[in-house]
């Protein structure tokens, strides 16, 4: 039991960002995906501790996701931030994952930015705060607010370089 509890921590470690990111191309509400990502992980859990054995978790993970984010939209009734309903013709699953994975590895090398850094990037970049009103919140000089996105820019440029070259180099 011991082993299946580590190797359950691993892939809840490994799949759990790139799983709410995966909700949220059905869902509006991080909360929700956070939710539903959560509630399908306890899920598991307790199939393997009742000994069920699953073979390729990830794809069962996503399939869950799925199913679930689909039912809450059912449930409740509400479209997506854009008004839009995913098109399965337009994008495939495995598309989607892909993207899902994509985003966590970003969000994962934001998150390894410098605390300072990585305030200023989101300001611009998520908020889509100008950097005078950047410098203005921060008391900082509007030349400090350049130099922060100008390293945050060229340590994610990095980053997507060495994913890059270790996928396909």
């Amino acid at each position: 039991m011991e082993k299946i509890a580590m190797d359950f921590e691993q892939e809840f470690k490994v799949l759990y960002r790139p799983l709410c990111l995966f909700a949220l191309q059905y869902i509006p509400r991080i909360e929700d995906a956070e939710d539903i990502v959560q509630q399908a992980f306890t899920d598991v859990w307790e199939k393997l501790c009742e000994g069920v054995s699953i073979l390729n978790m990830k794809a069962y993970m996503y399939q869950t996701v799925k199913n679930r984010s689909l039912l809450l939209l059912t449930r409740e009734k509400e479209e997506l931030l854009d008004g839009n309903i995913p098109d399965e013709a337009d994008d495939s699953s495995e598309e989607q994952i892909r993207i899902a994975e994509r985003d966590a590895r970003l969000w994962t090398a934001i998150d390894k930015l410098p605390p300072e850094r990585r305030k200023i990037f989101l300001l611009s970049k998520r908020d889509g705060l100008k950097y005078q009103e950047i410098a203005d919140e921060l008391h900082i000089s509007v030349k400090t607010v350049e130099n922060q996105i100008s390293k945050a820019l060229k340590s994610l440029r990095d980053t997507a370089i060495k994913i890059y070259t270790f996928f396909f180099g």
